[in-house]
């Protein structure tokens, strides 16, 4: 991990022109919905939102819609970011079962968390499950991640946001973990399931933002699985941001059209599917779930 986050002997920052030039690029992009929202009640656009419009625009409108409840799997992964919190901090020895206590305390003892009343209604046994499973990954990322030393900078749900026509359209971002100086930082997402081909998006999308807030793209980027003490990492190029760029102005103008409802979403299936409350009743997201476990064949023979 050490080798893969650290500072390559010939690594020279990107030219402060592809700032401008990547700035201009995603103006121009969105110019047709300049006007269309206002610095009141602004298009709000973050990962999520760019990720599931690009997937199913009907999952993403409903997503939109409701209410965000938690479960076992999504407070895991909370819990398991706070400990790491605490102990980027701790002062003491170093017991993985002592800091995921106090992960637990803190978020449910903290009334602005939103997980807050969901962990005091987890019965005991629940609750001692999702004790054992971020034990578990703490215990990994303390065995496999090197430890993390003051004089790195470390920011722990760092927040950064960006926005365009006097705050019209508004990028928002919260990483888990960020490393490094101005200029030179690495940006780390802290996984507590698999690592997947969107979590690299989702990094991009964030390096996107904060170069354009900070105006100093960022070094590196990694997901780091928790789990399987696995790290995906990639440099931050010129492409890697003009990428960025498209991918985001391309979902943030079918964002604007979903919610102008100046047309119907699109129906697509995937992996959504397993989780969206319509599941039972859209036939394009049923024939998907029949074809993924095997029960419906639509080969041509």
């Amino acid at each position: 991990v050490i080798d893969a986050l650290g500072v390559p002997p010939d690594w020279e920052p990107l030219p402060a022109e592809i700032v401008v030039s990547i700035e201009a690029q995603l103006t121009e992009a969105l110019a047709p919905i300049k006007d269309l929202f206002t610095p009141e009640d602004p298009l709000r656009i973050n990962k999520h939102h760019i990720a599931t419009v690009h997937g199913c625009e009907k999952y993403h409108v409903l997503n939109r819609q409701s209410q965000f409840a938690w479960n076992i799997n999504t407070v895991r992964g909370t819990i398991a970011h706070k400990a790491i919190e605490l102990l980027i901090n701790w002062r003491g020895a170093v017991i993985p079962s002592e800091i995921v206590d106090a992960a637990i305390t803190s978020v449910a003892e903290n009334p602005r968390e939103s997980a807050s009343d969901f962990i005091i209604s987890l019965p005991a046994h629940e609750l001692a499950e999702l004790r054992g499973a971020v034990v578990g990954a703490v215990s990994n990322f303390l065995e496999c991640f090197p430890p993390i030393r003051p004089q790195w900078r470390p920011l722990v749900e760092y927040s950064a946001s960006y926005s365009l026509f006097g705050g019209a359209v508004l990028f928002t971002s919260r990483m888990d973990l960020v490393l490094g100086h101005p200029g030179r930082k690495v940006i780390i997402d802290l996984k507590t399931g698999r690592l997947t081909p969107t979590h690299r998006d989702d990094l991009r999308f964030y390096a996107l933002i904060e170069t354009l807030r900070s105006r100093q793209p960022p070094r590196s980027l990694g997901s780091y699985s928790l789990d399987s003490a696995r790290l995906d990492e990639e440099d931050v190029t010129e492409g890697l941001l003009q990428s960025a760029v498209r991918r985001t102005a391309n979902g943030t103008l079918l964002i604007a059209d979903l919610v102008l409802k100046t047309r119907q979403p699109e129906v697509r299936p995937g992996f959504q599917c397993r989780w969206c409350p319509e599941n039972e009743t859209c036939e394009v997201g049923m024939k998907y779930l029949r074809q993924l476990s095997g029960e419906e064949d639509d080969t041509d023979l």
